[in-house]
């Protein structure tokens, strides 16, 4: 016995909550040109210095709503970022899950140059870091694809999905 005859009872706020998935969703579909997103890259980078400058310097010692809204600001910086480079790989015909092999690889290595204090070691260590950058090599391959090459023509396979058709949610 099937009950799709019967209708489901949909609230307000099911439906409020449905278009801001599909919004969100949506903000990684478009076209991202190379001088667009370095824009977008060179503004998330000052917003990130920024932050943190103000973590370091400003915010000792000052009340939490201060600590608060700074990481606010520091999570929607991630957020925009992320939308950024989803969309630029969408605009090369990529996945935008290549995302991750672009910010595993490179989190990875800082986390264990931190751990083994890489960087107070120096040049004893070189080999470790000749194995770092190797590990990145891919990461950063798709760095230079995401700053550097020209995207896909026509449509770029991420846009105007069934469900977004004529604005409407189905």
């Amino acid at each position: 016995m099937s009950n799709e005859q019967t209708p489901v009872p949909v609230s307000a706020f099911q439906r409020t909550l449905k278009q801001l998935c599909i919004d969100v969703e949506t903000l990684f579909e478009c076209r991202s040109t190379r001088f667009e997103f370095a824009q977008d890259v060179f503004f998330a980078v000052a917003l990130f210095y920024v932050v943190h400058d103000a973590h370091t310097t400003w915010l000792p010692g000052k009340p939490w709503p201060f600590w608060v809204l700074s990481w606010l600001l520091f999570g929607w910086t991630v957020f925009w970022t992320i939308l950024h480079v989803v969309r630029r790989f969408h605009d090369l015909g990529r996945t935008g899950g290549l995302f991750w092999a672009v910010a595993i690889p490179l989190w990875a290595a800082g986390r264990i140059s931190g751990i083994f204090h890489l960087a107070e070691k120096g040049q004893a260590v070189w080999w470790v870091w000749l194995l770092l950058l190797a590990f990145c090599s891919w990461s950063f391959w798709l760095i230079i694809q995401l700053f550097f090459r020209r995207g896909t023509d026509g449509p770029n396979g991420y846009d105007g999905r069934d469900f977004y058709q004529n604005g409407e949610i189905r």
